[in-house]
């Protein structure tokens, strides 16, 4: 069982929760993805989508600090949360590599989650193009599934890309959940050969009835959805940063991005407090 306790920290998450949980499964997902469910009761009924949380291995000093994961899955009964990340550096090195059973320390849930999408607690739009590229399609599992269980809910669409089909992961979650799951690889191995943006140009027509974008994957991919999300009519396009952070509460100002607030003027948000979804159109790609 997870020890647990009301966070010190005050600001910008008031739900803020820290605690010890025990590693209940860690699994491969595809090329260098890695999987890792862990007990968490607080955290799994506090999670909404788009929510991210910190992670540490306790009693270890390398790496020090905790890293941010979106959160893929939340069993509110079981009191677990699912993860999923990409093996990049010491961190996700050494949790590909964790038994089940090891405590892991956790702070969240953190980010304002895709809450900037609604209007009312419901979606904005008819239809939601969920664009993921490599790891992003983690934080929209619980958004189709929360959209799914509406009534009279959006259509749902994920497009998603990667380099090569040994990247892909199985997507058979969403298409449970009746998401129309759409594939490209750069080279054509599994899937369109292409991008997202061109899944997304691929649409037509599709995204001309009250659609909404929403995106996460690499910048650069981001970048491109922008791009198309203009071509397309100027469709509202939301994006969640994958930007590097350090503690996840704001304090440390080292996920800074810029940003273009109602007046016109450009100043700095940091994306783990005031994200780490954004208006595409606000922010800065140059």
């Amino acid at each position: 069982m997870a020890a647990e306790k009301e966070s010190l920290f005050e600001g910008g998450h008031p739900k803020l929760k820290t605690g010890t949980g025990s590693v209940t499964g860690s699994r491969p997902v595809a090329e260098s993805t890695w999987l890792i469910e862990f007990s968490a009761p607080e955290l799994a009924c506090a999670v909404e989508p788009g929510h991210f949380v910190m992670l540490r291995l306790p009693e270890l000093y390398s790496p020090l600090l905790g890293r941010p994961f979106a959160v893929y899955r939340a069993d509110r009964a079981a009191g677990r949360v699912q993860v999923i990340y990409l093996v990049v550096g010491n961190m996700t090195g050494r949790l590909s590599r964790i038994e089940p059973g090891t405590p892991l320390e956790w702070w969240g849930p953190l980010g304002s989650g895709w809450a900037p999408i609604e209007e009312g607690g419901r979606p904005a739009a008819k239809r939601i193009f969920m664009a993921a590229g490599g790891i992003g399609y983690t934080p929209f599992y619980m958004l189709a599934e929360k959209y799914a269980s509406l009534d009279k809910g959006p259509e749902l669409f994920l497009f998603y890309g990667a380099r090569t089909g040994n990247r892909v992961p199985n997507l058979d979650d969403f298409r449970a959940l009746g998401v129309d799951v759409r594939v490209a690889t750069d080279d054509g191995s599994k899937g369109a050969k292409g991008t997202v943006s061109d899944l997304l140009k691929d649409a037509g027509s599709e995204t001309a009835d009250g659609a909404l974008i929403a995106a996460c994957g690499p910048r650069p991919m981001l970048a491109a959805v922008f791009e198309t999300a203009k071509s397309l009519g100027n469709l509202p396009c939301w994006t969640s940063l994958e930007t590097p952070m350090s503690c996840g509460m704001g304090l440390c100002f080292g996920c800074v991005v810029e940003y273009r607030g109602d007046d016109g003027k450009t100043d700095y948000r940091r994306t783990c407090v005031d994200g780490p979804v954004f208006d595409a159109y606000r922010l800065n790609w140059d």
